[in-house]
């Protein structure tokens, strides 16, 4: 590391190698300059974050269900299958590179949007960190009925990831896409930073979910931008779990007249984690809705922290704002922190938030256990009704199910 750098951007070697690559990342979020990004790449050069391809792929995700498409990236071994339906209509999910041989003209289309969309400098350092790009393009009035997943696991010791992922829906297409961040059952020195970008087209239907399921040992570190063009419409799946300390940014883009986002979180850290979560709804035409709710319960020794933005652009009269965020505090030592916030830059909008932090009710406890539920069990369902507000708003039953055997597998 060069000897020029600030003060504040010096980082102590009494910390891991992960937490190094963190806090660089961080830093040079926050401030960019070239010392803190040779820094990085310093750090990253310690994980190994090659990939090469593996075997064929069935079409069927660890719980059975049938797909209609499939990316595993499984400790740096790649691979990736369609079913015939959506090969035959169009429809492309592969690496950047194999797109750029294959299909010149779609990685034109792709290239100019990227371009023109990835203005946040973040945004473009984690873009040029990445070692790789997948990507998920669905051409125009494309309906496909089953889903796509992107299934990255992350268990090796020294194993590091660092990738873009690109979801691209033309004008009146519809898909359901999936990204599944985890690990296997050994806890290892690992790292995982990446950056999504979505693009919803013209009155296109999309459905992400997001999963991230890491063992406690990782450090994690992501961005993700959601443009929705008009007319389109958008349900954002957030689930936060895995990681020892975990950061995330998420800008949902509304920009086109009549666009519509429903974006649904929760998260529940335990033993000694820590996660950032930040959320940015930026209305940038007149006539759109976004409707954010966050829930989090924390326990043990753990950390969360949420802030959230609605901005309001000067030209998005009628636009339609709401965020919520809710806490549920399981223990004496651990700590939450909510912070909402309105930039509205013109009139006749609609927009406002809210946000809690609480405690577990010892009537709701006593209650249960009146009624012959041992405590432990008691406690279990108080938690579980706390996170369902939040799951009944998840249309896509999969994804509901399997967020709900997460959380139960995390209160054990």
């Amino acid at each position: 590391m060069r000897g020029n750098m600030d003060q504040n951007s010096l980082i102590s070697f009494k910390d891991s190698n992960r937490e190094k690559l963190f806090n660089a990342l961080d830093s040079c979020s926050q401030n960019y300059s070239d010392d803190r990004f040779e820094s990085i790449i310093e750090f990253l050069e310690q994980y190994d974050t090659h990939a090469v391809q593996g075997a064929a792929l069935e079409l069927k995700d660890e719980n059975e269900m049938t797909l209609a498409g499939r990316f595993l990236w499984n400790d740096g071994i790649k691979g990736n299958v369609l079913n015939e339906t959506a090969e035959a209509r169009g429809i492309i999910f592969n690496t950047l590179d194999q797109i750029k041989r294959e299909s010149p003209d779609i990685y034109e289309k792709l290239s100019d949007w990227q371009s023109i969309h990835q203005k946040d400098g973040s945004g473009r350092m984690l873009s040029a960190l990445s070692k790789e790009t997948i990507v998920l393009y669905i051409p125009k009035y494309v309906s496909a009925s089953k889903e796509f997943l992107l299934d990255l696991i992350l268990s090796k010791e020294g194993k590091g990831a660092a990738v873009q992922i690109w979801v691209f829906l033309e004008k009146g297409a519809q898909a359901v896409f999936t990204l599944n961040l985890r690990s296997r059952d050994s806890e290892a020195d690992n790292f995982f930073t990446g950056l999504l970008n979505v693009f919803v087209g013209e009155g296109a239907h999309l459905i992400l979910n997001e999963v991230q399921d890491f063992h406690q040992k990782m450090f994690s570190y992501t961005r993700k931008s959601v443009v929705v063009a008009k007319d389109g419409d958008l349900q954002w799946n957030i689930c936060e779990l895995g990681s020892e300390k975990s950061k995330s940014y998420s800008d949902l883009i509304l920009s086109g007249k009549g666009s519509n986002a429903v974006v649904n979180g929760l998260y529940f850290p335990n033993r000694n984690q820590s996660f950032s979560i930040f959320t940015r709804q930026a209305h940038m035409e007149s006539n759109t809705t976004s409707n954010l709710y966050f829930k989090g319960a924390v326990s043990d020794d753990a950390r969360a922290n949420w802030e959230g933005m609605i901005y309001v652009d000067p030209i998005a009269e009628k636009s339609d704002g709401y965020q919520k965020n809710e806490n549920l505090m399981l223990s004496p030592n651990a700590h939450a922190a909510s912070k909402p916030g309105l930039e509205i830059l013109t009139d006749d909008v609609r927009c406002s938030h809210g946000t809690t932090i609480t405690e577990i009710d010892p009537n709701q406890i006593f209650y249960l256990m009146s009624r012959g539920i041992p405590e432990t069990d008691a406690k279990r369902l108080v938690i579980q009704g706390f996170f369902d507000t939040v799951l009944h708003k998840i249309s896509y039953e999969p994804i509901r199910t399997k967020l709900q055997e997460k959380i139960y597998r995390k209160m054990d």
